[in-house]
């Protein structure tokens, strides 16, 4: 089944803003609170209740460790009293709340009642009241409007996640009765655009999946919208509520999502849909669909790819290709991909649905097929030459301790590290090198060439492909890194200034072979290597643009760059042998 996301779902700033600064302070605290539910997600409030956050209900005379503001902001009494606990107060309103806050504070001081359009008993409406003072009124209604009562100079504000047409139509009786109201029209821009977005989507598709905590007013709001429209809609908490014997009376079905939504249940809804076959779907697209997920599921795919990318580079080198090769390097990175994705980690849970579903199914067979995998990597290079078996057994000794705590508690409680892969950033650097390593200098460092400027270039352009490859997947999977507190590159500066940084890679990439066949210092069987990187920047952007959703789909995009990479080198090879 076709499955398309709306350009504008899932978390808005300011709650990813609330969430990042609680699992920030989760890390450098060892007592946190929020006062009332940081969001409305039951999901998140469950991840970071595991997390060791606990929810106050009411403010305690005395607390120590940090109280967090929720998102939805507090009267300013309530601020007032948790500051006088004597815990750590960090407030995680959200600054278009804030500024609601002020314009309401400005204009009580001058004398104006506020009327807030909003959902009576909200959060972030109780909040409001606090500083409107006893003039605050909150409107919910046509029938509230009309009966609205005001005998001073007023203001209008909105809720931020009110939809446009009730606050006009609201705002509009309002002035008709009591001309002279100054209104303000205070509706996040998020919520302008995630509206605008799902009413322009229901055009397109049969039906509409609504996903986010049933709690949460801009949710029930954009499922009333696509309601309004009189496409099927479906708002569901997890994609554990989606009955697929509903859905096979379509062909394409359009999923969005509330403000307080992560990204990784949109990712279980988008890729629970997916698998559904689809009214017209032939058999063998979906059995095409599952193969996909296999591959990637399995590490399988990035394996054998690999391997054909280690016997193109021998082209490259002016080596000749063998089987062997092949056997080594892809038997190597199906292992160690497999063995440190199955052992120990938890981010899968969050951000990657179906590879987690297939390793607790699986995880057995697989682990096994990944010993059995390593065991003839180290035999292919005992048997390759001397100077293999060594450098590969120590990569498969270091790979598996990338995972596994090694480093003494004494040491460890000094350096804060217990493992490698707890190095901030480390994962994407570290698998980059070995991929460098294991495709160049093991099967090709005892030729005897030494730092020839073809063995130097083809290192360099495997550790920036992988690495490039290794962080778009670190992006895609962010928010799941921040709940499970492993600290990868955009978990440390931010999903935009890593996507800067990876384009800026990925020209250093095509720069690369271009440089050194102008130079004289590569042939031109490089020539095969300058398409590759403008195929990772089309998926990066369209990624980056929120045009792809994160499924085994798009990891199979991304990982399509080991065989295409290796073909066109085949292919220039051909073409100018």
């Amino acid at each position: 089944m076709k499955v398309i996301l709306a350009e504008n779902a899932g978390f808005c700033m300011g709650v990813r803003r609330a969430v990042e600064t609680t699992l920030d302070m989760v890390r450098k605290n060892d007592k946190i609170a929020t006062f009332g539910p940081l969001i409305h997600n039951p999901q998140v409030l469950g991840l970071l209740e595991e997390r060791g956050v606990e929810i106050l209900r009411e403010i305690p005379d005395y607390r120590d460790g940090a109280i967090i503001i929720r998102a939805h902001g507090v009267p300013p009494e309530s601020k007032a009293k948790l500051r006088s606990t004597g815990a750590e107060i960090h407030d995680a309103t959200c600054p278009r709340v804030l500024k609601v806050q002020a314009i309401i504070r400005k204009h009580q001081k001058d004398g104006f009642a506020t009327v807030i359009i909003g959902d009576r008993n909200h959060a972030e409406v109780d909040g409001l009241l606090g500083f409107a003072g006893e003039t605050g009124q909150v409107v919910s209604s046509v029938e509230e409007a009309r009966s609205l009562e005001l005998s001073s100079p007023y203001i209008i504000v909105s809720q931020t996640t009110q939809d446009d047409k009730s606050f006009a139509l609201l705002s509009t009786i309002i002035l008709e009765h009591f001309p002279g109201g100054l209104v303000f029209n205070t509706i996040c821009d998020s919520t302008h655009k995630r509206q605008a977005a799902v009413l322009a989507l229901c055009g397109r598709v049969e039906a509409m999946v609504v996903v986010g905590g049933r709690s949460s007013a801009n949710t029930r709001r954009l499922a009333e919208l696509v309601e309004k429209t009189g496409c099927p809609v479906h708002l569901v908490e997890t994609e554990e509520e989606l009955d697929p014997e509903s859905f096979k009376q379509y062909n394409c079905v359009g999923v969005t999502a509330g403000a307080s939504t992560p990204s990784w249940l949109i990712n279980r809804a988008i890729q629970f849909l997916e698998s559904i076959p689809g009214r017209d779907e032939s058999r063998f697209g979906s059995m095409l669909g599952r193969l996909i997920g296999y591959l990637m599921a399995s590490n399988l795919y990035v394996g054998v790819g690999g391997g054909l990318l280690a016997c193109a580079v021998a082209l490259l080198l002016d080596e000749s290709v063998k089987f062997t090769t092949f056997m080594l390097v892809a038997g190597y990175l199906f292992s160690m991909h497999n063995l440190n994705r199955f052992i120990g980690s938890e981010t899968g849970r969050f951000s990657d649905p179906v590879r987690e579903k297939f390793r607790h199914k699986f995880r057995r067979p697989v682990l096994a097929l990944s010993w059995a995998a390593l065991s003839v990597s180290l035999l292919v290079a005992y048997l390759y030459e001397d100077f293999s078996f060594p450098v590969l057994a120590v990569m498969g000794v270091l790979g598996v301790l990338y995972s596994v705590r090694f480093i003494p508690r004494r040491v460890s409680s000094f350096i804060k590290v217990r493992r490698l892969k707890e190095i901030p950033g480390s994962k994407t650097f570290f698998v980059a090198m070995a991929w460098a390593f294991v495709i160049i200098v093991v099967p090709y460092g005892g030729s005897g060439k030494g730092l020839a400027a073809s063995t130097v270039g083809a290192f360099l352009f495997v550790l920036f492909l992988v690495y490039v490859r290794g962080a778009l997947y670190d992006v895609f999977e962010v928010q799941g890194d921040r709940i499970a507190g492993k600290e990868t590159l955009p978990v440390c500066i931010g999903q935009a200034k890593t996507m800067r940084l990876l384009y800026g890679l990925i020209v250093v990439l095509a720069l690369l072979p271009l440089a050194g066949i102008v130079a004289g210092l590569l042939p031109l069987v490089w020539l095969g290597l300058l398409p590759p990187p403008f195929y990772l920047f089309a998926v990066a952007a369209r990624y980056d643009r929120g045009l792809i959703p994160y499924s085994p789909k798009l990891e199979f995009a991304v990982d399509s760059i080991f065989p295409l990479t290796a073909g066109l080198i085949f292919l220039v090879n051909i073409l100018n042998p």
